[in-house]
């Protein structure tokens, strides 16, 4: 077996939450995922060294993995980010900006048994199209607490998370609204954290091909997707694949990150799907 990764899994979670509900697994739950990596011996990459892997100039080790998460909700903060500051883990927050709020750090799990309320999707999504994104989504105070120790980096998920291509007709029009979003997204990253990101994760994983040419012109080196593929070497940097981390146990996700790290059990894994 080499001792440099042919693949890497990339993982997507979305609430890590008491609450169950859509795209939610429970603290639990992802305690189990992560306690497996760490025992199993995982690296888990940066954004930076993930991309690295794609474009050749990094050799990832054999058993590596990219954790990732969607939106930016308060419960990463709350219930996710202790675990992995914990076992020594890091992950990327992809973050819709425009949600972000100003304020003072709450409390997350092992500082006060009293934590703030962490909803279900559909209530917090409720939440943020009622203008209390603050109740529900993390606050800038919290994300630049997770990135000065390393646990956390944060890339964008655009300023807005608008659907461009669901409310604007006109495709000359559509694409300069979204290049304003990103743009407006990867200025807001660069203020409060003092990094211009190269990263970007497309909301619901929707993108054209002018999509992807107006994010390459700001700068978005890697984008990443909802489509459950491969990431090797061949993989095109603005075609990231990711798959769905589930409310299921450690041994699920094993299974899962022994099939998208090889090149070829992968590759049959989803001939198999497509047929079934």
């Amino acid at each position: 077996m080499s001792q440099f990764a042919q693949a890497v899994p990339v993982l997507m979670y979305h609430h890590v939450s008491p609450n169950p509900g859509l795209v939610t697994v429970s603290p639990a739950t992802f305690t189990d995922h992560m306690g497996y990596l760490a025992r199993a011996g995982y690296t888990a990459l940066t954004a930076d060294q993930f991309l690295g892997f794609l474009q050749g100039s990094y050799q990832a080790p054999a058993k590596s993995v990219l954790i990732t998460f969607d939106d930016g909700y308060l419960d990463n903060y709350v219930y996710a980010y202790p675990t992995l500051q914990s076992l020594g883990l890091r992950a990327v927050i992809f973050c819709v900006t425009g949600w972000l709020s100003d304020g003072n750090p709450r409390h997350h799990v092992g500082e006060s048994p009293a934590l703030p309320n962490c909803p279900d999707h559909r209530a917090c999504k409720q939440a943020i199209a009622a203008g209390r994104a603050d109740d529900v989504i993390m606050r800038w105070s919290e994300l630049e607490r997770m990135s000065r120790d390393g646990t956390i980096e944060a890339h964008s998920h655009t300023h807005s998370h608008t659907r461009w291509d669901k409310i604007i007709a006109n495709a000359d029009e559509r694409l300069e609204r979204l290049a304003k979003d990103l743009a407006d997204s990867r200025q807001s990253l660069s203020a409060h954290l003092g990094k211009q990101s190269v990263h970007l994760c497309w909301p619901q994983g929707y993108f054209d091909a002018a999509y992807q040419a107006a994010a390459t012109g700001l700068g978005f080196v890697a984008q990443y997707t909802t489509s459950q593929h491969l990431n090797s070497r061949t993989t095109s940097p603005d075609q990231i694949g990711r798959f769905v981390a589930k409310d299921r146990s450690a041994n699920w996700l094993a299974t899962r990150l022994f099939l998208y790290s090889s090149p070829i059990l992968g590759s049959l894994y989803h001939r198999m799907r497509s047929v079934f």
